[in-house]
C-alpha cells in the first residue's frame, strides 16, 4: 500500500486527482491485507508516463499503465467510462472523464465501487460500506445493464459469495437469471478462471447453490456436473481438486469437461488422480508411480489417511533417472538392440527396487539380469 500512497503523491503533486480503488479498498475494510492495489486517476496515459521512469503499457488502449517503483507494479488507469457491449464482453469504446464518480459508476458491485484516498479516506457513491457491513453482493445501479455490459460478472457475482461468505442480493440474483443465457457469449478461458477461484474459495459449496439458483449450470459448458453434492468439498487452495472432486463424485471422465481448455499439467494431475482414486488396493508401487499431488487429492476424496511426502520419500527411487542401470546397460548386457522387449525388463527392474527386493547397485543389477535374461531366453 505504500507504494500506491507514493503513486498517488506524485500524481497529486502534478494536479491530478488520484485513489486507489477496487478490491483493495474492499478488503481494506474487511481487515484484509490489499494485494494487487490498483489506482484511477484523473492523469491520461501519456501523462502518467511522463511522471514515471520506469512504466509498461499493459492496456493503454483503455487507459491502464503499470508504473514500477520501489519493486513493485502499480496499475493506474484514467477515470472512464464506456460505451455499448455489443459482444457482452468488451466496451466497444471507452471516454476518459475527469469525474472519480463516473468511473466508479462502471463497476461491477458496490462492494468494489469504492475508492480510497491516500489519507486512508473512504469515497463511496453507491453504499458499498454499508453492503460490505451486511455481507451483501448488490449490482451497482441497474443489474440488467451491468450484466448485459459484461456477461461474465454473473460468474464473479456468484465467485464473490464463496469467497467473502456474502449473500447475492434478490435484484441482482434475479437478474442474473434473466441474462444467465448471456454466459454463452464468454470465452471458456475467462469461465474457467472464475471457476477454479469458486473452487479454492472457503465456502465453495455456497458458491455452487448460487450457480444452480442463478440457472448459469443450464447455459455452461458441462454445467449439470456443477450440481453435484458439494457438503464433503473442503477446498485445498488448489483449483485442480475441484474439478477433481466434481467428476470424482458422478464417476465421469474428464473428457466431459475438456471444453475448459486445461493445460497439459491440469489434464495428467485430474486425470490421474481419478484413475488412482479406483484403486482399491494402495502399496509402494502405486506411491512410486502416482504423483504427491495426485496421492493427496484421491486420498482425500476415499478417506485414506496418507502422508503422501513421507511414504515417497522412503521409496529406494523417486523416479527412472534414480535407477543405477539404464535401457543402454540392459541393451549392452543382453547383445540386443532397442526394441519393444527393452520396456517390460525396465519396468521389472523398477519394481523389485522399488519392493525393496533388487538393491539399487549397477552391479547387483546386472547379476540379476544376466541371469533373469538367459533363463528366459
Amino acid at each position: 500500500m505504500k507504494t500506491a500512497i507514493k503513486v498517488i503523491g506524485r500524481l497529486k503533486e502534478s494536479g491530478f486527482q488520484a485513489y486507489m480503488v477496487g478490491g483493495a479498498v474492499r478488503d481494506f475494510l474487511l481487515g484484509k491485507t490489499p494485494h494487487d492495489i490498483d489506482v484511477a486517476s484523473s492523469a491520461s496515459p501519456q501523462q502518467v508516463k511522463t511522471h514515471f521512469k520506469r512504466t509498461v503499457d499493459t492496456g493503454i488502449e483503455h487507459g491502464t499503465v503499470m508504473v514500477l517503483l520501489d519493486g513493485e507494479a502499480i496499475e493506474v488507469t484514467t477515470f472512464r467510462t464506456e460505451g455499448s457491449y455489443t459482444d457482452n464482453r468488451r466496451p466497444d469504446s471507452v471516454e476518459f472523464v475527469q469525474s472519480l464518480e463516473e468511473d466508479l459508476k462502471r463497476r461491477d458491485f458496490t462492494i468494489n465501487a469504492m475508492a480510497m484516498t491516500e489519507h486512508l479516506d473512504i469515497i463511496d457513491p453507491f453504499g458499498g460500506k454499508n453492503d460490505l457491513g451486511k455481507k451483501v453482493i448488490r449490482a451497482v445501479g441497474e443489474p440488467d445493464e451491468r450484466f448485459q455490459e459484461d456477461a461474465l460478472r454473473m460468474l464473479r457475482a456468484v465467485r464473490f459469495s464463496g469467497q467473502l461468505d456474502f449473500v447475492i442480493e434478490a435484484g441482482t440474483i434475479n437478474s442474473i437469471k434473466r441474462h444467465a443465457p448471456l454466459i454463452h457469449s464468454i470465452a471458456v478461458e475467462r469461465l474457467k478462471a472464475e471457476l477454479d477461484k469458486v473452487f479454492v474459495n472457503p465456502h465453495t459449496q455456497k458458491s455452487m447453490e448460487y450457480l444452480r439458483e442463478s440457472t448459469l449450470t443450464e447455459f455452461l459448458p458441462a454445467g449439470h456436473l456443477f450440481e453435484t453434492d458439494w457438503t464433503q468439498y473442503t477446498p485445498t487452495g488448489k483449483s485442480g481438486y475441484g474439478w477433481f472432486y466434481m467428476l470424482y463424485k458422478q464417476n465421469r471422465r474428464f473428457s466431459e469437461v475438456r471444453d475448459y481448455r486445461f493445460s497439459n499439467e491440469e489434464k495428467r494431475l485430474i486425470e490421474k488422480s481419478l484413475e488412482l482414486a479406483k484403486l482399491e488396493f494402495w502399496d509402494q508401487w502405486t506411491f512410486y508411480q502416482y504423483s504427491i499431488d495426485q496421492l493427496e487429492m484421491a486420498a482425500r476424496v476415499t478417506g485414506k489417511k496418507l502422508d503422501s511426502e513421507a511414504v515417497k520419500s522412503q521409496l529406494p527411487i523417486q523416479s527412472k533417472s534414480d535407477l543405477a542401470a539404464s535401457g543402454l546397460d540392459l541393451m549392452r548386457w543382453s547383445g540386443k538392440r532397442s526394441g519393444p522387449w527393452l520396456k517390460p525388463w525396465i519396468e521389472k527392474m523398477e519394481k523389485l527396487i522399488v519392493y525393496g527386493e533388487l538393491e539399487n547397485d549397477k552391479e547387483l543389477i546386472k547379476d540379476w539380469f544376466v541371469d533373469e535374461y538367459h533363463r528366459h531366453t
